[in-house]
């Protein structure tokens, strides 16, 4: 059975409209009566879809309980991202941890555990033992999504807390690592894109621009790449950032900090929005 519910989440995670998927493939009331009314097109025009969206078709087919348990974890992760806090717990609680069989399906869920941890609880020390479980995890690949989420998690909490070494550690892993994920589906995409967001606000703020730079200019690729715009206003503002602080031309900075904005415009990001306003108003009071 197909997921419409999946890919529908996966179109809109990806900010495409019915109009921008089903261009060239297929008209707009076909996909219509699809998402809608559960009519499935032909598997040609399902492969096409899918293909545009990135993933096989195979990955929105329900076959069995576990299916139902990667789900959950899915929906929990997209939660997550509209910081909808009590459907992720509800969401969790139907998983029972004993029962998950598969690895990738264990750390997922250490993962959001330690996500909820350490976002909605604010417990660092909670969020730590869920994302050390990751770590310690045996014969998990060093460039495992949720390994470098936990990597990133760990780095954050040390650099809340002032140990700037101890989150340097961490990010080095981060940095060593990102680059050889395979982005293969849109949560991998988001998840990619949302460290290197992280890391490379941290690196610009130890006024390490290289590694800065370098991450920002991967996360840009991927974004433009996917056709993911949900972090771009982050991206281009961090770049702009790093610009000034590295005497850079001033068009060049202009550049970014107007394209932060108009991405910030369209992601309803006002905090990022008003970060780069401040900072293009600065830029121009410069004689």
């Amino acid at each position: 059975m197909i997921d419409i519910k999946k890919f529908i989440q996966i179109r809109k995670a990806q900010k495409l409209s019915q109009t921008d998927l089903c261009h060239g493939i297929c008209t707009q009331s076909t996909l219509s009566k699809f998402e809608n009314n559960g009519q499935v097109p032909s598997l040609k025009i399902l492969n096409q879809l899918c293909d545009r969206l990135h993933i096989e078709v195979g990955y929105i087919i329900n076959r069995s309980d576990e299916q139902r348990i990667t789900q959950l974890l899915f929906d929990a992760d997209f939660a997550f991202i509209n910081f909808d806090y009590t459907k992720i717990l509800n969401l969790l609680s139907e998983v029972s941890e004993d029962t998950l069989k598969r690895k990738e399906d264990q750390v997922h869920y250490q993962f959001l555990r330690g996500q909820y941890a350490l976002k909605s609880d604010r417990n660092e020390i909670s969020a730590l033992f869920y994302f050390n479980n990751i770590l310690t995890t045996k014969d998990l690949p060093k460039n495992d999504i949720y390994r470098l989420l936990a990597l990133n998690g760990c780095s954050q909490i040390y650099a809340n807390q002032g140990e700037m070494q101890k989150a340097e550690h961490y990010y080095s892993q981060v940095l060593k690592n990102i680059k050889s994920v395979e982005i293969n589906n849109p949560l991998t995409t988001l998840h990619a894109l949302a460290i290197l967001c992280d890391a490379s606000e941290f690196y610009g703020q130890r006024e390490m621009y290289k590694e800065s730079n370098s991450l920002l200019r991967y996360a840009y690729k991927i974004g433009t790449e996917k056709h993911v715009i949900f972090y771009m206003a982050r991206i281009l503002l961090q770049q702009g950032v790093n610009d000034i602080a590295q005497n850079k031309n001033k068009e060049i900075i202009s550049q970014h900090l107007h394209d932060a904005c108009a991405f910030a415009r369209i992601n309803r990001n006002n905090i990022t929005l008003n970060k780069a306003r401040k900072l293009i108003k600065n830029l121009d009071d410069v004689k």
